[in-house]
Order: structure tokens, then C-alpha cells, then sequence
């Protein structure tokens, strides 16, 4: 999905919010850094938890403590140095909005809202400045508003 994230910004470059990856080389390197840390180090754990959390007790399976304490601590650690990041720049590549954040809406929407780890974001200062921002962007809403609408039932004749 990160390479159809990635074609999908190279080809609409003139539609919708530009710079999602960067206007300039070193910007670019960084959006890259930092989606390269989302891809490693974010989405392992925060991907384990939200199943473990989320979607498991939906699909009536056994939950595993041990595997959600483990993935807790390890996405403690990433929101730590992001906590980092984000209290010397107002996103993670920078001061502009980009793909290396939008990147982790999916799995801290889940967290935060269908979870009770929420305060792994909200507890820290900038973390949770950085994820009202980034999930308060009218686009992000709209997806979620559509995830939450049921698709309407077709009627056989």
C-alpha cells in the first residue's frame, strides 16, 4: 500500500495537497526517513495491537496478553522519539503536512478510537497535538465517515 501511496502522490502531483512528498530532494529524503520508520518500527506493533485489540474480540478469538504487552512497550518506544521529533517540528518530516503522516492515520485511528490505548498517543504533549492535527484534516474525516456508513444492501429480484 506504501508503493500505491507513493504512485498515487507522483501522478495527481497537481491534484489535491501537494508535497505530500516533497518539493525538494532533501525533503523528499526526509519523507522517506520517516516513512521508513512507520514501515519498521511504527506499524509491527501498532498492526499487532490493533488486531490483538481490535479485531480480535470482534471475531471471537483468543487474545494474547503476552504479545499485547510486548507490542505495547515496542510502540511505546517509537511514540518516544516521535514525542521527540514532533516538540522540534509540527510534523514528522517537517513543517508541512505529508505522507510519512498520513501514513499513520489507519492504525492510530483503530488505537485511539476502537482501543483502550488511546493514552499511548494522548499522553504525550506532542504526540497528541500531532495526531489531533493530522485526524482532524477534513480528507481524514471523510474516510472515517465513510468506513462508519454502512454500504446499502442490493435486493435481489
Amino acid at each position: 500500500s506504501r508503493a500505491i501511496c507513493r504512485y498515487i502522490v507522483d501522478k495527481y502531483t497537481e491534484k489535491g495537497k501537494r508535497g505530500l512528498l516533497g518539493m525538494e530532494t532533501l525533503e523528499r529524503a526526509s519523507i522517506e526517513q520517516w516513512l521508513e520508520a512507520e514501515s519498521q518500527s511504527f506499524n509491527p506493533p501498532s498492526s499487532a495491537l490493533v488486531f490483538q485489540l481490535a479485531f480480535a474480540p470482534r471475531m471471537k478469538l483468543k487474545q494474547d496478553p503476552n504479545l499485547i504487552a510486548q507490542n505495547e512497550a515496542k510502540l511505546s518506544k517509537v511514540l518516544d522519539v516521535y514525542e521527540q521529533r514532533l516538540g522540534d517540528s509540527r510534523f514528522l518530516a517537517g513543517d508541512e503536512f505529508t505522507l510519512a503522516d498520513l501514513s499513520h492515520l489507519p492504525n492510530a485511528q483503530y488505537l485511539i478510537n476502537a482501543t483502550d490505548r488511546a493514552a499511548l498517543f494522548t499522553s504525550r504533549k506532542n504526540v497528541s497535538r500531532w495526531w489531533e492535527e493530522i485526524s482532524g484534516r477534513s480528507s481524514w474525516k471523510k474516510v472515517v465517515e465513510m468506513q462508519q456508513t454502512p454500504l446499502p444492501s442490493s435486493s435481489s429480484t
